[in-house]
């Protein structure tokens, strides 16, 4: 788990990758606040079943910063009050604690290019970025996309949950003007 901004005031991507498939998704906050990124994880436990956010969600490792600093609100449900989740921390300054995020991060940054505005950004624009990140073939997939190796773990159906969709591999676009 991580963030992704252009500029201190926001908005704000928080994102997630699923490390054993390569898959990342995302969500568009406003705050770069503990209860606005907790509350990710209320949305995935109301929309996938217990049995799969435990699989997704169950272990969770991020940096340090300052929107992850109460670990309670990641780990405890918010309404059963039962540990859904353990969260873990890197090391001060030790992002190469989580290179998969970091080295994902950079598809982000071909297509968001870091000194461009992201006011402009949607739930839905994210959707199609991260449904076209999740679309390229992979080395250390074998050549298979991120999309396929977790829809063969996790299922279609788990994927439109999360509104990743398939994008054809001639079809990706991994370019600035995907989100206009």
């Amino acid at each position: 788990m991580d963030t992704v901004y252009n500029h201190q005031e926001g908005p704000y991507i928080q994102t997630f990758i699923f490390e054993n498939t390569g898959l990342m998704i995302g969500l568009l906050k406003q705050h770069k606040t503990v209860e606005e990124m907790s509350d990710s994880l209320n949305y995935f436990q109301d929309i996938l079943s217990d049995e799969m956010f435990k699989k997704l969600f169950g272990l969770l490792l991020t940096d340090r910063g300052s929107e992850f600093a109460k670990p309670n609100l990641f780990e405890i449900n918010h309404e059963t009050g039962e540990i859904r989740s353990n969260i873990f921390y890197c090391d001060a300054q030790m992002a190469s604690q989580k290179p998969h995020v970091e080295n994902n991060h950079i598809f982000i940054r071909d297509i968001i290019q870091k000194k461009k505005s992201m006011k402009d950004l949607t739930q839905d624009k994210l959707d199609l970025m991260f449904s076209h990140i999740n679309s390229v073939p992979r080395k250390s997939l074998g050549g298979k996309t991120p999309y396929e190796a977790f829809e063969f773990f996790y299922g279609k159906e788990t994927l439109d949950k999360l509104h990743i969709q398939k994008i054809e591999k001639d079809k990706v676009t991994l370019q600035p003007y995907l989100l206009q």
